[in-house]
Parts: structure tokens; sequence; C-alpha cells
């Protein structure tokens, strides 16, 4: 790419025209349909009630610290099985479990410990250990899929914003005083326009990749002390048409820690617990932080006894 500041006026005027003459285009090769809550399943999960697995990989980086420039902090891998449920009014419920690893952005290892860059204090790093997370999608759900050439994209965006599980406890107030969560999601999710025609003769479709991105605020065992600042998450997801293809760090992690509450997704839709994240799970575990224990802290399998009682 040409530096802008050495082409002269003339051609950034055609450059300029050049771009919008490209957009002008593939506005007009793209199509939008519309997807209901069951052809979504299909795409996020499937609708035979078997596990569905996605992983992903990437990297978190910084934004808004003072004067200082962006930097990558971590890289990531995580895994998430789900399985989705119907009701007897149409709509859905994805029901998950999901693992994510913070790795050193140079060597690619799993740490256990992190120095925080600012204030120089080695603190446990608090793998995200989301035992529970369900979302519901009504049955009226319709959402819009733009497809250019073979190539289907359905964007969803999630703003995020809820009183602090952390804030007005001053145990938490070095690691999370915010008093309110606020973040935002994207997802851009891919599949192919001859995949996308059959989706109503399959229960589910399998070679499906997510672009997933997060700002959020500073992770709490991260112990920020309220400075100012966010996270970006940014990963590619992929998902999988076999139960149980991990990467080989998850695998490892779930072997070693005794995870196997991570290996087989909800067998109902839960009600009366809330779901896990990662400010919830450190509150959780704050006793296990202070002692330095290594996380994700044990959780075999079961756990998941409870889940389906007295439902």
């Amino acid at each position: 790419m040409i530096p802008t500041r050495l082409i002269p006026l003339k051609g950034k005027i055609l450059l300029a025209t050049i771009a919008m003459i490209i957009l002008q285009a593939l506005s007009a090769q793209a199509s939008t349909s519309i997807v209901g809550a069951t052809d979504f399943m299909k795409i996020r999960c499937n609708t035979s009630g078997q596990n569905a697995i996605t992983s992903w990989h990437g990297n978190v980086t910084t934004t808004g610290v003072a004067a200082d420039k962006s930097q990558t902090l971590f890289k990531i891998v995580g895994y998430n099985i789900a399985r989705c449920f119907k009701d007897a009014n149409g709509n859905w419920t994805v029901g998950s479990r999901e693992l994510t690893f913070y790795l050193d952005p140079s060597t690619g290892e799993v740490l256990n410990t992190w120095q925080n860059p600012w204030t120089k204090e080695t603190v446990p790093v608090v793998h995200i250990a989301n035992a529970l997370v369900q979302q519901k999608i009504p049955s009226v759900a319709a959402l819009p899929v733009e497809s250019v050439g073979n190539t289907a994209i359905l964007r969803i965006d999630v703003p995020l914003s809820y009183p602090n599980p952390l804030a007005g406890d001053a145990r938490f107030a070095e690691y999370s005083p915010e008093p309110f969560y606020k973040a935002h999601e994207s997802f851009s999710y891919v599949i192919s326009g001859k995949d996308l025609a059959q989706i109503a003769d399959v229960d589910a479709l399998n070679d499906v990749q997510v672009v997933w991105t997060r700002v959020s605020p500073w992770l709490p065992w991260m112990k920020m002390k309220g400075a100012a600042g966010h996270l970006v998450f940014n990963a590619i997801v992929q998902k999988h048409d076999k139960d149980l293809d991990l990467p080989d760090v998850v695998r490892k992690r779930i072997t070693n820690s005794d995870l196997a509450l991570y290996l087989d997704a909800p067998r109902c839709i839960v009600s009366g617990r809330p779901n896990v994240s990662s400010w919830t799970y450190f509150k959780e575990n704050f006793e296990a932080y202070l002692k330095g224990e290594m996380f994700p802290v044990s959780e075999p399998a079961s756990r998941a006894d409870a889940d389906c009682m007295q439902q």
C-alpha cells in the first residue's frame, strides 16, 4: 500500500473514486436474505440435540491506555461446547460451556502468572472457565444475511451493559471498581452460499467460520486498579464437524486440571442459575486467586449432575 502522504491530490481523488466504484460494484452484487431462529441454530449449533463444538484462536490487545501505544498482551486459544434446545413455542436456548486460555504472545505457552507491565506486579492468571452460558433465541428472530458471490455473512452485534458483580465490595477495589460492566461483542458468521441454500435439508451446517471481536474492561485478575483503557479480543472461530475435536492446549489442560465438566454441554435448559462470566468466576474463586493457585480450578464431570434435577 502506498502512503497517502506520497500521493498528489489528483491521485488521492482518483483512489477515492476507484474505491467508491469498487464498493458500488460489491453492493450491486450483494443480496440480502433473512435467517430465522431454527436456521440460525443450524449455523450456531444443530437441531439434533448433539454437542456442537467451536474453537478459536486470536489475540488480546489494548486500547485507550493513556499515552501508551496499543500492544498485544496475550494470545488466546479457546473452545465452546454447546447443545441447543427448542421449547413448545419455537423459542431456542443455546446451553454451553467454554474455556479460553491466555498464552504468552511470544512463546505461545499457557500463562500461570503474568507481570503487569504498568504496575510491575506479578499476578495469577485466571483463565476463562464459564461452566454455564445460556442464550435465548426467540422464535420470531429474523437475522439478515448478506451474500456476495458464494459467500454469505451473518453479522450480530451485542452491546453489553449491566451492574458489575464486583462493584461496591472493598475486596475488589483494586481489581474491578467500575459500577457497570460495559462491553461490545461482534460476530460475523461466514458460510458458503451453497450451504445456505440447502439449510432446510440438514440439521446443522458444519463448515462455519466466525470472526469475533470484543471490547471489554480490564480483566479483574489483571489488578489494574481502575486505570484507563480497555481490552480488544480478536479471534477466528471454527465450527467442528466431529465431537470433541479440541485444540491440543485445551485437551491437555482439561486432562491435567480435572476439567471433565467441559467435555459435555448442558443436557437441559438450566433454570435458577445465572450465567458464569470472568467477573463472577473471579469473585467465586477469589480466595484461590489470593493463594496463587493454578487456574482453572478443578471442575469434574460430576458437577453437572445437579443441572437437570428438578427442572
